[in-house]
């Protein structure tokens, strides 16, 4: 069995808070013997439980084996027990408002969710919009909460209803994959190069807290990215980097990345 403190070096020091839930979680299952359902998790936390379940073989299902979505509820339990989606305890609410006056937007209705109602992110999951639908994945327990704190969205009057799973918008990704120049793995550097902005544009967004690097907000203009890493950027999107192609006879850094267009 790999001892804590070997885990703590295969991931970030951002990481480490949640790894420390994920080993309370792990002991929890250990001790008393029944499953331990999380809240809502990003994919890169999700990553990280994968990996103590199996560290401590420990029995781990996502839900998101279930239904395909972004954010995820994980099941941690012992061997006896086995999972459906009902386990999970998340509903599907739709979004109902007068669309032919005006369009909701994943900003938006994020935006009234955490402000209005001031939950934690972790109560909800995945919204969802097409050009006249929207939707929400939240924690099932907080179903009234939801549709009793929320009215309004951008001014438009709105309702929420409990939609079966089957009625779940399907979204798919749109990206765009390219190659660009770098001149070191510097956050500020991936960005300045992949968003055709200056070094000190680049700058600003980080000094502003509008950039993400896996789901962790990053502030320091020199941190390092590597291939792998999912970077969000405040209205702009966010983009992957896919592939190192090694480097040019000046010394340029040959990246493949994916341009994925703001939700």
């Amino acid at each position: 069995m790999m001892p804590d403190k070997v885990i703590y070096q295969h991931f970030s020091s951002e990481d480490v808070p949640f790894i420390d839930k994920g080993l309370e979680w792990i002991r929890r299952v250990e001790d008393t013997y029944v499953p331990v359902l999380t809240a809502f998790v990003n994919p890169h936390q999700e990553h990280i439980l994968k990996v103590l379940a199996g560290t401590y073989e420990i029995a781990c299902k996502s839900s998101g084996e279930f239904i395909h979505t972004e954010y995820v509820r994980i099941l941690l339990y012992p061997d006896y027990f086995t999972p459906d989606i009902s386990d999970f305890e998340i509903a599907l609410l739709e979004i109902r408002y007068p669309s032919k006056f005006e369009q909701l937007t994943h900003a938006k209705i994020l935006g009234t969710i955490i402000n209005q109602l001031g939950v934690d992110r972790k109560l909800f999951g995945d919204i969802l919009v097409d050009e006249k639908r929207a939707q929400v994945f939240v924690n099932r327990a907080f179903i009234p909460l939801f549709q009793d704190g929320i009215q309004k969205i951008a001014r438009l009057p709105i309702s929420l209803e409990e939609c079966p799973f089957t009625d779940k918008i399907m979204s798919a990704t749109d990206y765009r994959e390219q190659e660009i120049l770098i001149s070191s793995f510097r956050l500020d550097a991936l960005l300045s190069s992949a968003l055709k902005l200056s070094r000190k544009q680049a700058s600003q967004l980080i000094e502003k807290k509008s950039v993400q690097v896996n789901y962790h907000l990053v502030e320091k203009l020199d941190y390092l990215i590597d291939v792998g890493d999912l970077i969000s950027v405040r209205k702009f999107g966010r983009l992957k980097i896919v592939k190192d192609n090694g480097q040019t006879k000046k010394n340029k850094i040959k990246l493949t990345i994916q341009l994925l267009l703001s939700k």
